[in-house]
Order: structure tokens, then C-alpha cells, then sequence
């Protein structure tokens, strides 16, 4: 039997397009290696909150609009959408073949036909660790944001986090709450204020259209590549400036190990200037939006997570002399699409796509940042993006039956 959709994936953005093919009539089955949701069962720590508030994640369910979710939050929302879809768990897929008119999907389960395919694994579930990882004392316990748990999980002394986005400033956060020490070796990652000028600052944001903000639209392009920028959970600031002077000791980007020797580079003023540039950038825009629609709103305050970083950053460290004992490496993230084959992925390993398209007819895409828009990589623009694809697939189903 050839069904008329496999979606690959049941995290947030499978599901997601599981919704909106059944609504648009449909027929199809959810692919998960695992349970839905793996990834944020097993690649969170334990305290981790949305940085979004409830309004900008509607798919989750009903929920405060000013709340933010908690991870068991998530999976149990996540779940209670699985409940309802067609989802078969504990189906891998492990390679793709074209037929004559429609895929062949070869599962660990066995094969599976469909006429079109989601492709829904995500382009942030395989850990990135840099090679130098390997060239640290074996005495050092290292991490990965995906393995990472909570600070009473590490070793007693020091820690050094490398890498200053999401995960990295909110675990320096969190381990500087908890007494350690802590080194963050840090990168350029835009930030914006939790509030300004009387209102959430995402409500601004949502307001002048920001979120959908489109690839082609953007003044420069290589914005799509930049990391998203830094906001605290619970609608707090964060600056490398605030983490700075909760006790973190900031350094420039990790660039050598060679035992207990560590060698850092001088972007440190750099990155805290990259940071504040990125929030006047949104400041600006949101105060021209008050001037256009003639908005009242109260004048803007000053901004207490741009004071000036104390002290030279180092440039070398010894892990023994400083007594950091364990690394918690937040890098990112890449996604696994190798399963497609070299025809339809770069030589990087990504997906080839236009859009949500891939240049094979009857598969798209979803979950992957900046397919579509600015959000199509998080929760307000998975349902988005689902509707989309869902009219795409009815019309190419439509197009192919005859």
C-alpha cells in the first residue's frame, strides 16, 4: 500500500504537519525513531524554560500568554499532540529510494511507500564538540549542552562554558547560581532587552512584523546565518555584560588545547559589542514602528546590561591553575539528513531545498531555520510553515493522481 504522506519526525515541527494534513485531508503517517518529542526529553537540562512566552507557542495547547513553558511542559504538550496523530514510534528511517511515482522509505521496521515526504528531523539534534575536545586532560569531565543536566552533576571546582548563546549563557547562569566559578569563553550572539518602553519587548517585536521577517526581504543576507539573539526565560534581560558582573569570567573564543594549556583569542570586546549593536538595531526599529503608528508609549530607559566589562579578558588559562575541572561545550547543534543520499544533501551534509522544497518532487521541508521566515525554526512558525507544505502536498497529490 502506497500512502499519500510520510511525515519524518515527531518533535514540535512533525506534529505540526501532522495538524495541518489532517486538516487538509490528508492521508498520512508520523515516522519517529523514538518517542515524540526525543530530543527535548534526552538533549535538555533540567531547569530549562521556553525563552518565549505562551502567546508565541498557541500549537502547545492553551496557556497563559505570558507564560514560559518549562521543558516537562513541553514533552507533555508534545505528547497530548502525538496522542492525536497518526505516529508509529520506534521507526527509523535510514535511507530513501526513488520508484516510479512515488518514495521508498527504508525503515527499521522494514519499507515504506508514499507518494510525498516531510522531512521533520530537525537541523539541531546532533551535538557539535570541536576537535581540540579530545586534546584536554582525561581528568576533565566534559559536556555538551545536549548532556548537560545541572551543576550538581559535575565535578566539584571550576567550569568553563564555551560558547555564549542560548544554551551557554543560560547554563553560566544557572552554574553561577549554584557557586561555581565559571569561564565563558564567548561568541557573537545578538541580544534584546526583556522590556522596553512599557511592554514586552517580543509583543514589539510581533507587532512590527519582525517574526515574519523572509529570507529575500533582509537587507543583508548572511543575517540568516547569525545566531538568534540572547533573552533570558521568564522574560529577563541577558547580556555577556550582566553575566559578567553575576561573577563569569569572560575570554574570547577558544582556539587552542594542548593538555592543561588553554589559548583564547582577543574577540572578547568584539562579542560584548556585536551583542549591543544587535539590540540598538531592534531598539531602532521598534522606536520608528511608535513613530509611524503614532503609538504612545513611555520614553526609553537606560540600559543597565551595557556596562563596560572590568579587567583585561585572559588569553591563556591552566586548567589546574585556575582548578576548572569540567567543560560544557555549547556549540550548537547540525542535523542528520545523510539518509536522504548525496542527491539531495550538499557536501556539508545539509539538506539541498528551495523554501521548503527539496529539488526532488513530493519532499519539503520543515523545522529548519529561515525556511520561510524568520521564526520557521521555532515553535510560532512550525503551524505556519505546516499550512504551507500541507497545500503543497494536496496540490501536487492532486496533480500526480491522474
Amino acid at each position: 500500500m502506497v500512502i499519500e504522506c510520510a511525515v519524518i519526525g515527531a518533535g514540535p515541527a512533525g506534529l505540526a504537519a501532522s495538524v495541518s494534513l489532517s486538516g487538509s485531508g490528508i492521508e498520512h503517517v508520523v515516522l519517529e525513531r523514538a518517542r515524540p518529542g526525543e530530543t527535548w526529553r534526552t538533549q535538555r537540562w533540567d531547569s530549562l524554560h521556553l525563552n518565549n512566552p505562551g502567546f508565541m507557542n498557541t500549537m502547545l495547547g492553551e496557556q497563559d500568554p505570558d507564560t514560559y513553558l518549562t521543558r516537562l511542559d513541553v514533552v507533555q504538550r508534545l505528547e497530548t499532540l502525538a496522542s492525536k496523530a497518526p505516529v508509529i514510534t520506534g521507526t527509523a528511517v535510514i535511507g530513501l529510494s526513488r520508484l516510479s511515482g512515488w518514495w521508498l522509505l527504508h525503515t527499521s521496521d522494514g519499507p515504506v511507500e508514499a507518494r510525498t515526504i516531510v522531512v521533520a528531523t530537525g537541523g539541531e539534534n546532533v551535538p557539535r564538540v570541536p576537535a581540540l575536545a579530545s586534546r584536554l586532560p582525561d581528568r576533565i569531565v566534559q559536556r555538551h549542552a545536549a548532556t548537560y543536566r545541572n551543576p550538581g552533576e559535575l565535578p566539584d571546582g571550576g567550569v568553563l562554558v564555551v560558547g555564549s548563546a542560548q544554551s551557554g549563557t543560560q547554563i553560566t547562569q544557572e552554574l553561577l547560581a549554584a557557586g561555581r566559578s565559571v569561564w565563558l569563553a564567548t561568541s557573537p550572539v545578538g541580544r534584546v532587552w526583556a522590556e522596553y518602553r512599557g511592554r514586552n519587548i517580543l509583543r514589539w517585536l510581533d507587532e512590527t512584523g519582525f517574526f515574519e521577517d523572509r529570507p529575500e526581504s533582509l537587507p543583508d543576507p548572511r543575517a540568516i546565518l547569525a545566531v538568534p539573539a540572547l533573552l533570558a526565560p521568564g522574560g529577563h534581560s541577558m547580556s555577556l555584560q550582566l553575566l559578567a558582573q553575576a561573577g563569569a569570567t569572560l575570554t574570547g573564543r577558544l582556539v587552542a588545547a594542548d593538555g592543561e594549556a588553554l589559548t583564547f583569542d582577543d574577540s572578547t570586546a568584539a562579542n560584548v559589542a556585536y551583542g549591543d549593536g544587535a539590540a540598538a538595531t531592534i531598539r531602532t526599529r521598534i522606536d520608528a514602528h511608535i513613530r509611524t503608528h503614532h503609538i504612545g508609549a513611555p520614553a526609553a530607559g537606560s540600559d543597565e546590561t551595557e556596562q563596560p566589562i572590568e579587567g583585561d579578558p585572559p588569553r591563556q588559562l591552566r586548567l589546574s591553575s585556575t582548578g576548572i575541572a569540567s567543560v560544557v561545550w555549547c556549540m550548537g547543534y547540525t542535523g542528520a539528513f545523510r539518509w536522504l543520499g548525496d542527491d539531495l544533501t550538499d557536501a556539508n551534509g545539509a539538506p539541498l531545498r528551495r523554501g521548503t522544497a527539496s529539488p526532488a518532487p513530493g519532499i519539503w521541508f520543515i523545522g529548519l531555520r529561515w525556511l520561510v521566515r524568520r521564526t520557521s525554526g521555532n515553535f510560532i512558525g512550525f503551524p505556519k510553515d505546516a499550512d504551507l507544505i500541507a497545500d503543497s502536498v494536496r496540490t501536487y497529490l492532486g496533480a500526480t493522481s491522474h
